[in-house]
């Protein structure tokens, strides 16, 4: 076994030492702790159930995250069209919060009536639901960064994509406009 040096480190500890240098050992300890519990937090939280019931013949569009944020490109109309595979307009007919199966999370279930298709083969049925993550149910509130906010009665613009068979709103809160 090696000594350790000064500082606590033993001398085998190459690529912490220049990491560590003028700090504490107990810095490492909190670092290696915290770094833990996210990554416990992260495993936690892929493993939640996010079943979203189909009604018969409805296509149901998720969005399960904010990346059109990060894509700066997500700003311009013409990326989110040449990326999109269906573009709707449409009028959001019901909004509905409600627990996730395991109440382990709130989502948003709108439905939404098709006018027109600006882009894309038509649906057997002219709806879609559109599923959320976030929302409100009772006093409780669960709010999800860059999502779509959609109000009854309201016309939007839609962007979605089909990956695997499974639908996908282009670019986050950029893919929805209201018109």
């Amino acid at each position: 076994m090696l000594p350790n040096n000064p500082r606590g480190f033993p001398n085998n500890c190459s690529i912490i030492r220049p990491i560590m240098k003028g700090r504490k050992p107990s810095y490492a300890i909190l670092a290696v702790c915290v770094l833990a519990i996210l990554g416990i937090g992260l495993v936690a939280c892929s493993g939640e159930s996010t079943a979203v019931p189909s009604p018969e013949g409805q296509i149901v569009v998720k969005q399960s995250g904010g990346a059109g944020m990060l894509i700066a490109e997500c700003a311009d109309e013409a990326y989110r069209t040449e990326k999109a595979d269906y573009i709707i307009e449409g009028t959001v007919e019901k909004v509905e919060s409600r627990w996730n199966e395991d109440r382990t999370g709130i989502f948003t279930y709108t439905e939404l009536t098709i006018e027109k298709y600006i882009k894309g083969a038509p649906f057997a049925e002219n709806k879609l639901q559109i599923v959320t993550p976030g929302g409100t149910v009772g006093e409780i509130s669960q709010w999800v960064e860059d999502q779509p906010i959609f109000h009854e009665g309201k016309k939007v613009r839609i962007y979605f994509e089909e990956v695997n068979g499974e639908f996908f709103i282009v670019c986050g809160q950029f893919g929805v406009e209201e018109r």
